[in-house]
């Protein structure tokens, strides 16, 4: 019981630890959170996880969206970079003033304007053109490297999740067995107490051992709850209900 105990303190600053992370996130001073977070019970274990197909849902993750609309943007870039190799021609026009007197810039002779067209010719670049085209051409690959590098860390973070969830879910149930024949032996060992058959030293050893396959029993069901956390994050925002 007093070790137990001991273990009290230290869960309770764990507690507030996480409560500040939280009104950091939310952009709060840690007194400022008054939403009672403590769940009344742990959530329970779902046997199975309708989460669809992962492809689809790994598309709402942020890093590879954001990534995907670099490699587009760098994409862009090269069309750009090869449409400075044609001529263009622009139309344009200009107005403004011009007199050798300040006072005469109001007067109607002094204004003059343009109006036509514009021709540029891409020549006497000294390899200018052909420099930026092939720079934008190793920018885009490697942007596109960045994004396979970004999809495959995202399909290794949802596998691990989900073995790393299907595994706690596994243990989980071998742990409440192990609780179910725990409490069997326990009746068995206080029967035998009370007819006489043994000393109390016994069913304190057996009860002890209840005791420590009921943490472990709850231990498992909280990071159960986070390995679904981690999953939820990992494919973006969760699955279809």
């Amino acid at each position: 019981l007093a070790s137990v105990e001991a273990s009290v303190p230290q869960l309770q600053a764990e507690q507030v630890r996480e409560r500040n992370r939280i009104a950091t996130l939310l952009g709060q001073r840690p007194e400022q959170l008054s939403v009672d977070l403590s769940p009344k019970q742990l959530p329970a274990i779902a046997k199975a996880l309708n989460i669809g197909n992962p492809g689809d849902l790994l598309q709402r993750r942020p890093d590879i969206m954001s990534a995907e609309r670099k490699l587009a943007a760098a994409t862009a870039r090269i069309g750009v970079a090869k449409a400075d190799f044609y001529p263009r021609v622009s139309l344009g026009a200009s107005f403004g003033s011009q007199a050798l007197a300040g006072s005469d810039l109001g007067s109607w002779d002094s204004r003059s304007w343009s109006f036509g067209p514009s021709l540029y010719l891409p020549i006497f670049q000294g390899g200018r053109l052909t420099g930026t085209l092939e720079l934008r051409e190793h920018q885009q690959q490697q942007a596109a490297l960045d994004y396979q590098r970004v999809v495959l860390a995202a399909w290794h973070e949802v596998d691990d999740a989900m073995s790393d969830y299907t595994a706690e879910q596994q243990h989980h149930a071998a742990l409440g067995e192990a609780v179910r024949q725990n409490t069997v032996a326990l009746g068995t060992a206080r029967d035998r107490y009370n007819q006489g058959a043994t000393d109390f030293i016994n069913v304190l050893g057996v009860q002890r051992a209840l005791l420590a396959t009921q943490t472990q029993l709850v231990d498992s069901a909280t990071a159960a709850a986070i390995d679904r956390v981690r999953l939820y994050r990992a494919l973006g925002g969760g699955w279809p209900k």
